[in-house]
């Protein structure tokens, strides 16, 4: 069945300013999974910065991607995140728990690169177990990446990792590596100052079922 639609409307990209066009692909692409960025700096300073353009770019070599923008308020600067996998080819990518809603938003302030977003945010950091970044310690799940390349698209750079180790809380993940979409544990990332937490899924096999779950 198809869902009741109001009016289409046509938008111009080329009438909008950049922050319009932002905010449009920002409403478009969501709600969106949030890469809870840990770096370290050659000067030993630690870093955790949230992302949430981002996704999985191969499950053959598992790789990760996320995109990161200039440094807010000071174009043509990069971010400390950016400027730390650069310099030691080396972070996690920690997922963040719906309860991790307002140190996410703590750790996204700019600040100095002389300051540790963990102890920033009272975030709890722990140590990883293949790479020199440290880790969220009670995030759902760490993974511990590599540096395979970075790529410059406009103001943005786009980043890969591959994956060399990962870490997961056992109400996340269970040994069969299914997770419960009923458990409300997953923090996504909407549009503006919102957040949304993943209660619930609509299951639908191969064969057409009925969907089941979606209003629970």
């Amino acid at each position: 069945m198809d869902s009741p639609t109001s009016e289409l409307r046509d938008i111009e990209l080329e009438s909008l300013s950049d922050s319009e066009v932002y905010k449009l692909l920002s409403i478009a692409v969501q709600p969106r999974p949030i890469a809870w960025v840990s770096t370290v700096g050659t000067d030993g300073v630690d870093n955790l910065a949230p992302f949430s353009f981002f996704n999985v770019a191969s499950r053959t070599p598992p790789t990760l991607m996320f995109s990161i923008g200039e440094r807010i308020g000071h174009p043509g600067r990069a971010k400390d995140t950016l400027i730390n996998i650069e310099a030691t080819g080396e972070f996690v990518v920690n997922i963040p728990a719906r309860d991790h809603a307002r140190a996410v938003t703590v750790s996204h302030e700019t600040v100095e690169s002389d300051i540790d977003e963990f102890v920033l945010a009272s975030v709890e950091k722990r140590d990883s177990t293949k790479v020199r970044p440290k880790a969220v310690a009670n995030a759902l799940v760490s993974l511990e990446c590599t540096l395979l390349q970075t790529l410059p698209i406009g103001t943005d750079t786009v980043v890969f990792g591959s994956v060399v180790a990962a870490t997961v809380r056992g109400d996340a993940v269970d040994e069969r590596l299914y997770s419960d979409p009923d458990a409300g544990l997953w923090l996504a990332r909407l549009a503006g100052p919102y957040y949304s937490a993943v209660v619930g899924g609509v299951h639908q096999d191969a064969e057409g079922s009925e969907p089941r779950g979606a209003d629970r």
